[in-house]
């Protein structure tokens, strides 16, 4: 397995563990019809600041295991991996961006009725929620293609 491959692996780990528990939340506390706006802001940056620590961390430690491989630069076969990610991940962030633009006008229309607070804050956060889920999908699905395509040429 390349360094580039283990890299990735890492950020898929990385991301289903820290993002998931934290939209797992936020689908618990919208299901119950409440947003805590302080502890959804305080989710964000705790699941900010760790994944940040854990792959950096990762990604130290494997280059130090094997420093040779991660000071390489790409070869042609990882940029073309690169590369083809990006259409499957941008069609990803696409559909998200175009159903939350879509679902924008009946969140407004139907959150003061289903949410606990101030229906402005809450219709700010489930949006803005959305958007990162999109970038977090989007990202899950860049890194999975890539590794699919390390394991089909392995």
């Amino acid at each position: 397995m390349t360094f580039r491959e283990k890299v990735l692996w890492v950020s898929v780990i990385a991301v289903l563990a820290v993002w998931g528990p934290y939209f797992l939340g936020l689908a618990t506390t919208l299901s119950e019809g409440r947003i805590d706006v302080a502890a959804s802001f305080g989710g964000f940056l705790r699941s900010v600041v760790l994944i940040v620590l854990i792959e950096v961390a990762a990604t130290v430690a494997l280059a130090i295991a094997s420093p040779r491989e991660a000071n390489m630069s790409a070869d042609i076969r990882e940029r073309e991996f690169a590369i083809s990610a990006y259409r499957p991940a941008y069609f990803v962030l696409s559909v998200v961006v175009a159903v939350t633009m879509l679902g924008t006008p009946a969140l407004v229309h139907v959150a003061p009725a289903l949410l606990v607070g101030d229906p402005a804050m809450s219709i700010a956060i489930v949006i803005g929620n959305a958007m990162l889920l999109g970038l977090v999908l989007s990202t899950l699905t860049s890194d999975i293609w890539q590794i699919v395509r390390y394991r089909r040429s392995a």
